[in-house]
């Protein structure tokens, strides 16, 4: 799965990157039996001034589709983590929304 990152005011440390990649594994894990290597994760983190708050945006594009999740907290991490257990959510129950359409069409 390519990965692209993107930043608007805002700087992320070690621990943060780490996160991130922690998190793209657990989405990569899903897509193992799917062609992972068609899978392009577009991940956005902005720090919003006006309103004190920091943004996690993810595109993920697969299965023909995009997936979106987008979530905003007072801090940067909290904000990562609840942006990817969405994507998290929705990857799964497309997962198992697929798994039943090919196990009725057996």
């Amino acid at each position: 799965m390519r990965t692209e990152i993107s930043k608007t005011n805002i700087a992320t440390n070690e621990a943060i990157d780490k996160a991130i990649a922690h998190k793209v594994s657990k989405v990569q894990e899903r897509l193992k039996r799917y062609h992972p290597d068609v899978a392009d994760l577009e991940i956005r983190l902005e720090y919003h001034d006006k309103l004190r708050s920091h943004e996690c945006a993810l595109n993920l594009k697969a299965f023909r589709d995009t997936f979106h999740a987008k979530k905003s907290a007072p801090e940067l991490r909290l904000a990562i983590d609840r942006s990817f257990d969405a994507l998290i959510k929705v990857l799964d129950h497309y997962r198992v929304k697929i798994s039943k359409s090919l196990h009725a069409g057996s």
